[in-house]
């Protein structure tokens, strides 16, 4: 019996240097396993904004056709006015003037702030700050690619045709964002 209970009073605990070791493991495993972490967590960032863009210009155009009057979609940063920075947010407006911005306050339809997290950039296409669709849900125009930049790298784009057709795509490997 006086080797238990010697046994017994021994195994209290652990030591430091199993502490330290068990720590390091686990900071080696932390280290291998945060670059496919982040790179997924970049993926989903930029296909969250993608599915929201696709969502807008499918619903723009699906007013368009419903009520049979113009409707754009534009960057907005307040809500209230077009921007060209389509990260900072976008907005849907009533267009039968063809203008640039909503003439008035009750021709915005809905409004979509941006995604304010870091590194999350959405660019369209050179000379078209704005989308518009006439009553027959034809785009009017050359076509718009938004870009989706995550960090400086293109994940994926959302296109629109002349013919009003939306549609986007994750790029399997991330490219140079313009």
């Amino acid at each position: 019996m006086p080797i238990t209970r010697t046994l017994a009073r021994k195994s209290h605990g652990i030591s430091l240097v199993q502490l330290l070791l068990a720590v390091g493991i686990l900071a080696t495993l932390a280290a291998i396993a945060v670059p496919p972490f982040s790179d997924l967590l970049d993926r989903m960032r930029a296909d969250r904004v993608r599915m929201q863009l696709l969502s807008a210009f499918a619903a723009a155009r699906s007013t368009a056709i419903t009520r049979r009057h113009p409707v754009s979609v534009c960057a907005s940063d307040d809500g209230h006015h077009c921007t060209r920075d389509w990260s900072a947010g976008w907005l849907i407006y009533l267009d039968p003037g063809q203008d640039a911005q909503p003439a008035a306050r009750q021709d915005v339809l809905h409004y979509q702030p941006g995604p304010r997290q870091q590194g999350v950039h959405a660019v369209g296409s050179a000379g078209r700050p704005a989308l518009r669709f006439a009553a027959n849900g034809r785009s009017f125009g050359s076509n718009l690619t938004v870009a989706v930049c995550v960090r400086g790298r293109r994940r994926a784009e959302v296109r629109v045709n002349n013919s009003g057709r939306v549609r986007s795509q994750t790029l399997p490997e991330p490219a140079p964002c313009p």
